[in-house]
């Protein structure tokens, strides 16, 4: 099974905003889907969780997590700040169906280095 990266442009960078959910995509979703998020963060100033995510951040690190989505509206990400004034970027987004997901699970987990521009776009 192929995976289709449906994040539209996944080595843009983007800046977060704490506790406000910043558009990763310009796609929208489709209702009840459940989506696998893949993103790098970058974390400088503080420590931050992310809205989905497991654990606290506070330095670069791929982050990925599912997502189930009740709306029609383009995949977002939002973090809570936990500590310091941080700034927070991603870039190198993986955004995919979960089941698409599943079925490639041993080798996007595998993945050391990502860009997202390097397998086929929605």
């Amino acid at each position: 099974m192929m995976v289709t990266n449906l994040c539209t442009s996944p080595s843009s960078t983007i800046t977060l905003k704490a506790d406000k959910w910043v558009n990763i995509t310009t796609l929208p979703s489709v209702n009840g889907a459940t989506y696998q998020i893949s993103v790098e963060v970058n974390v400088t100033g503080g420590t931050i969780s992310i809205i989905g995510a497991d654990g606290d951040i506070n330095a670069r690190q791929r982050v990925s997590y599912k997502m189930l989505i009740n709306n029609t509206s383009p995949v977002s990400m939002c973090y809570h700040v936990k500590s310091g004034s941080p700034t927070v970027t991603v870039t190198d987004m993986l955004l995919c169906s979960f089941d698409e997901y599943q079925a490639n699970k041993a080798v996007l987990d595998s993945l050391q280095y990502f860009t997202g521009d390097t397998m086929p776009l929605a």
